[in-house]
């Protein structure tokens, strides 16, 4: 067990990943533009936070921590039906991520 204490940077994507898992219990309640917003937000604020976390954590822990998060939390237990929006969300992410690398 690693008992060093996490990168605030992945702490904050943590903390998206669940809120953005979340947030897709209500998609489907919502209608067209509204729909529309919040997966926009959804998407953005992930990518973005993957993309810091990537900065000051590297790109290769991002992608893991990514990709971890996303097999305990599979696409098939998505909310709402929306397994789909989940991974689009995961691999907006992961593409965050590796850009912040591949511009280093």
């Amino acid at each position: 067990m690693n008992d060093q204490p996490a990168h605030p940077a992945l702490v904050r994507l943590r903390a998206e990943l669940v809120a953005a898992r979340s947030g897709l219990g209500v998609l489907g309640e919502l209608e067209g533009s509204r729909r529309d917003r919040v997966l926009a937000d959804l998407l953005t604020s992930v990518s973005d936070a993957a993309s810091r976390a990537a900065r000051v954590a590297g790109a290769e822990v991002v992608v893991a921590e990514v990709q971890r998060f996303a097999s305990v939390d599979g696409a098939a237990s998505a909310p709402g039906g929306a397994p789909a929006v989940w991974d689009d969300i995961a691999q907006a992410a992961v593409e965050a991520a590796t850009a912040v690398h591949a511009q280093a």
